[in-house]
């Protein structure tokens, strides 16, 4: 390369035109991404009293839907540390074997929520 390299004043133009035209980055982010973002202050807002399904309500009605549960889940680690150490578990007996669920007929789906509808 060049090193004094000069840019037209079209080559500017063009570039000009280009970055303007630019859209808008599609940064966002998903639920449980956000709530790993915002752990802190759901751990402030804990020790003020709040309750997982209450920071839920006062974000639902800022228009921002993060479930209870992710909330609890972003509180959990911290929260176990304050409990005493778990008891083992004793080992699992093998479970009966069940029968299959039948499948959707083809051209079919079916669709599970990931929200619960009292937390919408």
């Amino acid at each position: 390369m060049a090193k004094n390299a000069k840019i037209r004043p079209e080559q500017i133009e063009r570039a000009q035109k280009l970055l303007q035209g630019l859209p808008e980055k599609d940064d966002r982010k998903t639920r449980e991404e956000a709530a790993g973002l915002l752990e802190r202050d759901f751990r402030k807002a804990l020790g003020k009293g709040y309750t997982p399904k209450e920071l839920t309500a006062i974000l639902k009605n800022a228009g921002i839907i993060i479930p209870a549960y992710l909330v609890e889940k972003f509180l959990k680690p911290e929260t176990e540390n304050f409990r005493s150490a778990p008891k083992p578990k004793p080992a699992p007996e093998p479970a009966p074997k069940k029968e299959a669920a039948p499948r959707p007929a083809s051209g079919q789906f079916i669709i599970t929520p990931d929200t619960p509808l009292e937390d919408l």
